[in-house]
């Protein structure tokens, strides 16, 4: 078979580009940043309906808090001139649907009974603009604080088909807008926008930068190691081919690059790297004790050698990662069909490539050599302290195991900033200056025979607002019952809560509102379905603390409400609080699903129940020590560090196999079970010393990452790398010393 390849290579090469050039469409496609909902939902799933039917009913709730603070007042004319320009030039934006802000506010004038029109509180004097403010003090809530020295506008986006595309040029508008009317020292933006906008951009910026280093610091150290410009040539090309077609074929089915496949080369280049090592390994070795064959010869003997554990590896860790196909996510899906794919190209380049790079190379011993001999004395060492580094082993499994009953699977994700970046400052001055402003939404759906206007239901839920406003970490709480009341509190001062229980009342101002309060009822009252919303402003909580404030939020509203309407979350930090269950929960359970399913496939590949169960300890022992350590360190599981466990067992599987494939056949060869483990730590050892190495070094780098995401990904897959080679030098010998022993062997050959 490598003779037909060889002989068919560069036909096979001449398909590859092809197919490269027909894909480049489809890698310019990839390379764009796409996490809106779409692409991390299934269509049908129901979280993801009920937020796009809340948004069909009141518009993007994605909205961008813009608070400026004065200690002086702001109750100025200069502010007042400030606020209107401010208002005018955001309107005019074409991603804004509206502005609700000091600048534009209207208030309800009196005619009658009841109120007829509205006149804007801008411009006036500012004595009579206080007035006019303590008048209608549910409007002042939603404009000014209490002492007047900070203001707030609310900028309200379009819903648009490319928004998720868009939102950071979305936001850069608004915010060069707000900074030419406000000053910047003294202008805050915030809101969950602004938060994941920031979140990427920093994630692209430091997964590139720091994911470039790491690249470059393992190829270097690859050209140090063989000193063979072609060996380098082999090895890039075969990751940066297959990453080039995998995102081709990414993009040119219409996907972008997410937070999650944002992780497909980091895989490819992980087992890419291993593979072509193995093949550079093999074929050292051939040429060393095969004098007299020609550099074509080492090399198609040594693709051929390798070509059955190479395949073997691709079969397995592709299993392990199609299942997260099993995922009710999308984006996890589309992580694990892609990185499947990516590794069967990473096996076909490495032949590809192999037998047409190889050929034109010397061999390059040195390093190989060297961690041969390294490998035999550390080997002896093993045996003649068994006992110890029994002892040891034991220990980190026990501790690692211990750690995991500390693990958590939660996320914070202000917490991945850097304390000075930008973000993370705006936020806390908007807390300090404003106080509690990130929106939670919640749908109020009358129950048959109520309307929105009933004074039951308006009563029930302004005594739900007044009981959700005493909660820890609530600030300011806003809804569609508050217009009613400002509604009678403009008729009636001071006794617009009393006038609630009025039905006749009610219904008036429920007539008026369209005109009294224009930027305000279509937000809280959509009059097609007959429902409304409450908006509960909160602090910033991580996604377990989030859920919990929205049960607790719901539990009070089923007794306040409960007769009289059905509460159901809405908008999108519910939606984000799904994500984080979605991500851990189903990384678990695919990891779970990962390592019976490659079991099992070892187990076909050797035919020996035993030596396959022999190979479960040094595989989950890194993943174990990942856990565990996480749990030690207070690293919650969430989507930056969940899909690490997962990429480490493929990591694992792929020595496993090789080392198991090489002892197999020594022992078939009839060898004893010590010679065959020391000829099987001597031939496959240094590749799967180089290979930690390399590895360990490139990911290590972006622990200096700025972004924490970036710095616990680099920094625990490390860890990892290095805990999976102690499992594979160390464990793995201990393990098939203890049960393949000599009288064993001689009974039952495996």
């Amino acid at each position: 078979m490598i003779e037909l390849l060889y002989r068919l290579r560069f036909g096979l090469l001449g398909l590859l580009l092809l197919a490269a050039v027909l894909l480049w469409p489809g890698v310019q496609r990839a390379v764009q940043v796409d996490n809106s909902l779409e692409a991390w939902f299934l269509q049908n799933d129901p979280a993801l309906r009920a937020y796009q039917d809340f948004q069909q009913r009141f518009g993007n709730d994605e909205v961008i808090i813009v608070a400026t603070h004065d200690a002086r007042g702001l109750l100025t004319s200069d502010y007042f001139q400030r606020f209107q320009e401010l208002s005018r030039a955001l309107e005019s934006l074409p991603a804004v649907a509206a502005v609700i802000g000091p600048g534009n506010a209207t208030v309800p004038t009196r005619a009658g009974l009841l109120g007829s029109g509205s006149r804007p509180l801008l411009p006036a004097p500012p004595a009579q603009v206080r007035r006019t403010l303590q008048q209608h003090p549910l409007l002042q809530e939603q404009l000014f604080s209490p002492d007047f020295r900070t203001a707030r506008f609310v900028v309200v986006l379009r819903r648009l088909p490319d928004f998720d595309a868009r939102r950071g040029e979305i936001l850069a508008a608004v915010e060069s807008t707000v900074h030419r009317h406000l000053p910047p020292g003294q202008t805050y933006l915030g809101g969950v926008g602004v938060i994941f906008a920031g979140l990427n951009a920093l994630s692209q910026h430091d997964f590139g930068l720091f994911l470039g280093l790491g690249y470059l610091l393992m190829f270097t150290v690859l050209a140090l190691l063989y000193r063979n410009a072609w060996l380098l040539l082999y090895v890039l090309g075969i990751v940066g081919l297959a990453t080039y077609l995998t995102l081709g074929a990414y993009g040119a089915l219409g996907y972008r690059l997410n937070l999650m496949t944002v992780l497909l080369p980091v895989v490819l280049i992980l087992l890419g790297i291993m593979d072509a090592m193995h093949v550079i390994n093999e074929r050292n070795l051939v040429a060393e004790h095969g004098p007299g064959l020609s550099d074509r010869e080492t090399a198609l003997l040594a693709l051929q050698r390798t070509f059955s554990p190479c395949l073997a590896t691709m079969l397995t860790t592709v299993a392990g990662f199609l299942a997260l196909v099993t995922s009710p996510m999308a984006i996890l899906r589309n992580f694990g069909l892609f990185a499947a794919l990516g590794i069967a190209l990473c096996l076909v380049l490495t032949f590809v490539l192999g037998a047409i790079i190889l050929p034109l190379t010397r061999p390059a011993p040195r390093a190989t050599r060297a961690a041969s001999l390294g490998l035999a004395r550390f080997y002896s060492s093993i045996l003649t302290h068994k006992g110890r580094f029994t002892a040891l082993s034991a220990a980190l499994v026990l501790l690692a195991a211990a750690g995991l009953f500390w693990l958590k699977s939660d996320t914070y994700t202000l917490g991945y900033f850097p304390q000075g970046h930008r973000v993370v400052q705006d936020h806390q001055r908007l807390e300090a200056t404003w106080g509690p402003y990130l929106p939670l939404e919640l749908l109020v759906e009358p129950r048959p025979g109520h309307q929105l206007h009933d004074a039951a239901l308006v009563q029930a839920t302004a005594a739900f607002a007044d009981s959700a406003r005493r909660l820890p970490g609530v600030g300011r709480v806003f809804g569609f019952h508050s217009l009613y009341e400002a509604g009678l509190a403009a008729q009636f001062p001071g006794r617009g809560r009393a006038a609630l229980g009025s039905q006749s009342l009610l219904r008036a101002v429920d007539q008026q509102l369209a005109t009294d309060y224009p930027q305000l009822a279509g937000q809280f009252i959509h009059r097609g379905s007959g429902t409304g919303r409450i908006t509960v402003s909160g602090r910033m909580l991580t996604a377990r603390q989030l859920t919990a404030k929205t049960d607790t939020l719901l539990g009070l509203a089923r007794r306040t409400l409960g007769s009289v309407a059905t509460v159901r979350p809405a908008g999108y930090q519910p939606l984000y609080a799904r994500i984080v269950e979605y991500v851990t929960t189903s990384q678990t359970e695919s990891l779970l699903l990962s390592i019976l399913t490659v079991s099992a496939l070892v187990w076909l590949y050797v035919r020996s129940l035993r030596l396959a169960l022999l190979t479960v300890l040094p595989n989950l022992f890194p993943v174990l020590v990942l856990l565990g350590l996480m749990g030690w360190l207070g690293i919650r599981l969430d989507t930056a560090t969940a899909s690490i466990a997962a990429i480490v067992l493929g990591l694992c599987v792929d020595d496993t196999v090789h080392y198991i494939h090489h002892y197999r056949q020594a022992r078939r060869s009839g060898q004893p079970p010590h010679a065959a483990r020391l000829g099987t730590i001597t031939h496959v050892g240094p590749t799967i010393v180089l290979t930690s190495v390399v590895l360990f070094l490139g990911y290590a780098v972006m622990g200096l990452g700025a972004l924490k995401t970036v710095q616990l990904f680099g920094l625990l897959t490390a860890v990892s790398v290095a805990a999976a080679l102690f499992g594979e030098i160390v464990i793995f010998p201990l393990v098939l010393e203890r049960f393949d022993r000599e009288p064993a062997a001689k009974a039952d050959r495996p």
